[in-house]
This record gives C-alpha cells, sequence and structure tokens, in this order.
C-alpha cells in the first residue's frame, strides 16, 4: 500500500513538472514572439515613415522645378532696371534689415504721399536657395517723414496671368499716382521692330516680364503711355512667328490697385 501511494505521489510530482515547464517554454514563446512583431511593427513604421517624409521632399523638390517654369514661362535675370540712382537708394533703405532677401529693384510704378511717402517697385525677387527661383514682385516701401524706410508688403506679379483694368482711374485708387518713366528699358532690336509694328500709341517700354515658347514666342511686357498728359502703365501681351511677323494679344492698363489692396 505504501509502495503504491510513493508510485502515485512520484506521478503527480513528474507531471507538475511537466506542466510547469511546459507553461515556462509557452511563456517564453509568447514573449519572443511579441518582441518579435513589436520590433517588426517598428520597423515597418519607421520604414514608412522614411518613405512618406522621402516622398514629401521629392514632391516639394518637383514642385520648385515645375514653380520656376509654370506655364511655360521664362523670366529673364539680366533685365536693366529703369530705376534712378535715388529711387533705387529709397528701395534698398527699406530692406536693410532682411538677411534673406534678394530683390532688384526694376521700376517705381506709383507713389502715395500720406505722412510720408509709400512707393511701388516692380522688383525681380530670386530666393535664397540651393536652387534659386525667380519671380517678378511688387514690393511696397513707405518712408516716414524723417527719412526712415520700411518694407511693407511683397506680391508676385505671374508672366501668365498679369491682372488688368478697365480704366486708368480703377487700376490706381486713393491718392496713388503713376511714376512717369523717363528713361526706358532697352530692347532687342527683334522685338522692338514687332513691338512697334502693333503698337498705336508712344510707348516707354518698362521691362519684359516673360517669354514663352509656343508656336513662335509669345511675349507679356509692360510699358507706359500717357493718358490726357497723365502716365498710365499698360500690360502688352503679343506673339512673334517664326518670321518675325508679331500679332497683338492683349493691350489693356495694368491693374496695380490690385496687388496694392490685398494687403489694404
Amino acid at each position: 500500500m505504501k509502495r503504491i501511494i510513493a508510485v502515485l505521489l512520484s506521478a503527480l510530482v513528474l507531471s507538475t513538472a511537466v506542466m510547469t515547464g511546459c507553461g515556462q517554454s509557452s511563456s517564453s514563446s509568447s514573449s519572443q514572439s511579441s518582441a518579435a512583431t513589436e520590433k517588426t511593427a517598428t520597423s515597418a513604421t519607421s520604414a514608412a515613415s522614411s518613405k512618406s517624409s522621402g516622398s514629401e521632399s521629392s514632391k516639394t523638390d518637383s514642385s520648385a522645378e515645375e514653380s520656376s517654369v509654370a506655364g511655360g514661362w521664362n523670366i529673364d535675370e539680366d533685365v536693366k532696371p529703369v530705376v534712378t540712382k535715388e529711387q533705387n537708394e529709397e528701395f534698398r533703405k527699406s530692406i536693410n534689415s532682411f538677411d534673406s532677401l534678394n530683390m532688384e529693384p526694376v521700376a517705381l510704378l506709383a507713389q502715395q504721399v500720406v505722412k510720408g511717402t509709400y512707393s511701388a517697385f516692380l522688383c525681380l525677387d530670386t530666393t535664397v536657395a540651393d536652387n534659386p527661383v525667380t519671380t517678378w514682385d511688387i514690393a511696397v516701401t513707405y518712408t516716414d517723414l524723417y527719412g526712415k524706410a520700411k518694407l511693407t508688403s511683397i506680391i508676385e506679379v505671374h508672366p501668365d496671368n498679369v491682372k488688368t483694368a478697365e480704366s486708368a482711374g480703377e487700376a490706381l485708387v486713393d491718392s496713388w499716382e503713376t511714376v512717369e518713366i523717363t528713361e526706358g528699358a532697352v530692347l532687342e532690336d527683334s522685338l522692338k521692330e514687332a513691338l512697334d509694328s502693333v503698337m498705336t500709341k508712344e510707348y516707354t517700354p518698362i521691362t519684359v516680364l516673360g517669354t514663352q515658347v509656343v508656336s513662335g514666342t509669345n511675349y507679356v511686357l509692360l510699358v507706359q503711355e500717357k493718358e490726357d498728359g497723365k502716365p498710365v502703365n499698360y500690360v502688352v501681351e503679343l506673339n512673334v512667328d517664326s518670321e518675325g511677323k508679331a500679332e497683338l494679344v492683349k493691350e489693356a492698363v495694368f491693374d496695380l490697385n490690385y496687388y496694392l489692396s490685398i494687403y489694404n
């Protein structure tokens, strides 16, 4: 009888040991599986994040490249400014505190006298980056009665969508006055000849805002004409074919007020 009890106790002890060992093995396997799953999930998240980041970077780079030639328009970075020495100095004073700005004033288009002077400059603006992009901007400056100048606003002017108005009165309001361009830009002979062939009034060229190669070449220019003895700025769009024949696409008053009113 004692032998039977001893055998039964031994079997019970053995069974318990086996079950404990299996439990530990199962727990260890479960922990390893959980750790492996967690590691895999972390790696996948990291890879997805890296891929997403890379995609966004590529998208940004691509957009930057597209924006530099949006609509197939090209902007000549070597245009000659028609601002006077004094006008250029006034503009430089207004941007002295902005180290990141790389702007070149090309023309002073209009001014407003209100306890000092507001000036609207047409500028070439080149970004300070590894892949610089050049755009046209209307930059407004303010010089107070003591000669202290500051920059108040910058609005882009895109060659593909230059705003125009029905009349000079709509294009410039609130006591702003167009500044007369005393010495216009010098155009290439072929462009000057093409422009002369379609213009019906005397004009002073301010600058070429952009060119686009299509069936021939499209040009968008800013010129100044006189109406009742007062200067008015016009947008002129023309197409010049491969033989040099020009066709006037559009001639309308430049709506400077649109670019000024955005910040008003």
